[in-house]
C-alpha cells in the first residue's frame, strides 16, 4: 500500500511506534508474521479485505488478474495469495503486475491536484523494487501447488508502451479483474483503451483513486474512455477509497 496522501496528526507516530513494537515483540520474525493483526495498522486491513472482497466477486470468472501501479508489491502478492488459497489448481489464472518502478512517468495537466502532492511529478514515488518483488515471488512460487507453472509476472516500464505490447503478446488474454492504481491519467487512459475489451461481462473493473481530488487523472481516464455514467460504482463501508464496477 503506498502512502499517497497526507497523514492525520500524530499517525506517523503512531506507524513509527508499531514498527518498533513489531522489532521488540516477542517471538520469531516468523511468530510475529503468523499474528500480524498485533502489528499492522487498521488502514492497511481493510484494504487488504476490500481486495479479498472484489477477488471474490472474481473467483467465477475466467482471465488474468492485472494491476496497474505494482509499488512495493502488496497488492500484487495479495492476489497472488488469494488465487493460491481459494483456486490453488487454477493455473490458467495469471496475475501481472506493471510499474516502471522509477516513478510515474508522464504527469500531465490532468493531473493537477487540489491538494498538492510531492510525489505527484514524474519521478514521483519510485520504489526501486522490482529486485525486492521478484524474491517475494521466488518464496511464492516455492510453496504453493503447481508451482511448476508460472502464475505471477511483472511487466517493467512504462505502461503507455508496454500494456499495447503486451495486449499484441497475448492474443489469448482475457482480463477478469482489472485494478488501476497507476494514479495518474495517461497510464490509466492507456489501461482502459486496450485492457477494457479484453474484459467479459461479470469481470471487475476496479479503482484506487477514483473521486480523489489528489490524483484526479485517474477519474478524469474513468469519465473520458468510459463515462461514470454508464458504470454501477460500488464501494465499501470500511475502506474509504477503493471501489469498484462490475461489468455489465
Amino acid at each position: 500500500m503506498k502512502i499517497k496522501s497526507r497523514l492525520a496528526p500524530g499517525e506517523s507516530e503512531k506507524r513509527a511506534a508499531l514498527g518498533g513494537y513489531f522489532m521488540s515483540s516477542l517471538g520469531s520474525v516468523a511468530d510475529r508474521l503468523a499474528n500480524f493483526p498485533k502489528f499492522v495498522p487498521r488502514p492497511e486491513l481493510t484494504t487488504f479485505l476490500a481486495r479479498y472482497e472484489i477477488f471474490k466477486q472474481v473467483l467465477h470468472v475466467p482471465g488474468a488478474i492485472i494491476e496497474c501501479g505494482v509499488y512495493l508489491g502488496g497488492g500484487l502478492m495479495t492476489w497472488a495469495q488469494l488465487s493460491s488459497v481459494l483456486e490453488p489448481y487454477g493455473h490458467y489464472r495469471r496475475v501481472f503486475g506493471f510499474d516502471t518502478f522509477t516513478g510515474f512517468a508522464g504527469v500531465g495537466p490532468e493531473d493537477a491536484a487540489q491538494v498538492n502532492l510531492d510525489q505527484a511529478r514524474d519521478g514521483g514515488l519510485a520504489s526501486n523494487a522490482e529486485i525486492d518483488i521478484r524474491r517475494a515471488i521466488e518464496i511464492f512460487d516455492s510453496n504453493r501447488p503447481l508451482n511448476h507453472i508460472k502464475r505471477v509476472e511483472l511487466v517493467v516500464g512504462d505502461a503507455r508502451d508496454q500494456i499495447p505490447l503486451f495486449v499484441e503478446r497475448n492474443p489469448h488474454l482475457v482480463v477478469g479483474l482489472l485494478y488501476l492504481d497507476f494514479d495518474i491519467y495517461e497510464p490509466t487512459l492507456i489501461a482502459l483503451k486496450h485492457l477494457l475489451p479484453r474484459m467479459p461481462k461479470g469481470a471487475v473493473l476496479a479503482f484506487d483513486e477514483l473521486n480523489d481530488e489528489s490524483y484526479p487523472g485517474e477519474t478524469i481516464a474513468v469519465n473520458e474512455h468510459v463515462g461514470l455514467g454508464n458504470l454501477r460504482i460500488q464501494k465499501f463501508s470500511f475502506e474509504p477509497r477503493i471501489s469498484y464496477a462490475i461489468i455489465e
